[in-house]
């Protein structure tokens, strides 16, 4: 085919799909990265970080990207970090590390993001749920479960509801014991440190090993831009021999690293900075408020106040009510557990857009 054929063909699938740019993908963590930052990523499509000594200055862009994620995290310039393909990644290689330095088993949620049961199975570690109060851990369920050598992977923002495992508690409780404190902030990262900057939920508080970090939710980077930080160099107990390589050793789950995803990260920061994430963040949460407000109005059942930018309307036959918005254009994920619609506020998402929503889901609700 020639180039015009090949557009035509590409142009047809990709009017099948649906865009954010529509507004109406309500339920993903993901939102339009702006143009500085595409370019950023087209710009070093070719990078791959498997093998870093061939692109010195994509390594130093990753550092920089790590360094940020590290302020957000309170961790120092000095600890450890890679960008990664996203929290799935993040979460199996912070698991495997802590296996290969002798933890034996999981203690988590079951609010906890599936990546943690697939690294369970992969890695042949047991789970154990704990018990959860207020759509958090329970922490004196915790308390009387806990055992040497135990693993706790705590939530900053979990997926169905947004809301935040008690890190400082946990660690109390963890603090007599050797435990291996690993929190998922994939999506809070980015958002609780502009919203509740007294929250401690990485570094700043003791015990905590890894985090996981994502730059492409609401760090606005393109997908895949994942991270995941650490205290002390966990990836040495990963690291396995690879001769031909230019480092000669590969200490992640992937051989290949699509490092087109480190410089637009890289890029997202030089173009948000602080201020800007803060404002944007802000923006979100005030139209999730906005949305949590115009819901309870329009007589939902809203099943709990929103504490980052998620929020879950309760319906009956929840799956029924996805397929009618999805037949109406409206990309919307559910939660079966809480019987919810969940709704991820994101950037593109705006109170016209909540408006139209809500005139929908009377219709079919």
């Amino acid at each position: 085919m020639d180039s015009s054929e090949i557009e035509r063909l590409l142009a047809a699938y990709y009017d099948k799909d649906m865009h954010y740019e529509s507004g109406k993908i309500l339920g993903s963590m993901y939102s339009t990265p702006p143009e500085p930052v595409l370019r950023a990523f087209f710009k070093f499509y070719q990078a791959n970080l498997g093998n870093p000594g061939l692109y010195p200055g994509t390594v130093e862009m990753e550092r920089e990207v790590v360094k940020f994620l590290l302020r957000l995290t309170s961790g120092q310039a000095s600890y450890f970090g890679h960008v990664v393909s996203g929290g799935t990644e993040a979460n199996i290689m912070a698991l495997w590390a802590a296996r290969n330095m002798g933890y034996r088993r999981i203690l988590a949620t079951e609010d906890v993001h599936f990546s943690v049961l697939k690294a369970a199975n992969l890695l042949s570690l047991p789970v154990q749920y704990v018990p959860m109060r207020d759509f958090v851990m329970d922490t004196q369920a915790l308390e009387d479960m806990l055992q040497d050598r135990d693993i706790v992977v705590l939530t900053a923002g979990t997926t169905p509801t947004g809301y935040i495992d008690p890190v400082e508690d946990v660690a109390r409780v963890c603090r007599t014991l050797n435990c291996y404190i690993h929190v998922d902030a994939a999506f809070g990262g980015f958002v609780i440190p502009f919203l509740y900057p007294e929250i401690k939920f990485g570094f700043n508080t003791e015990g905590v090993k890894s985090v996981t970090i994502d730059p492409h939710k609401m760090g606005m980077a393109p997908y895949p831009a994942g991270g995941i930080v650490a205290r002390e160099n966990i990836f040495k107990s990963i690291e396995i021999d690879a001769p031909y390589l230019s480092t000669g050793k590969n200490a992640g789950l992937l051989g290949t690293r699509q490092s087109g995803s480190v410089a637009a990260a890289y890029a997202a920061i030089l173009h948000f900075g602080m201020e800007g994430y803060r404002t944007m963040v802000k923006e979100c949460m005030a139209n999730t408020k906005y949305l949590w407000s115009r819901a309870k109005e329009e007589g939902f059942e809203v099943l709990a106040d929103p504490v980052l930018n998620i929020l879950n309307i309760r319906v009956g036959e929840v799956n029924k009510v996805r397929e009618k918005l999805f037949k109406m254009g409206w990309g919307i994920s559910t939660y079966p557990k809480y019987s919810s619609l969940r709704i991820v506020v994101m950037p593109h998402i705006t109170r016209e857009v909540i408006d139209t929503f809500l005139k929908d889901l009377k219709k079919v609700g």
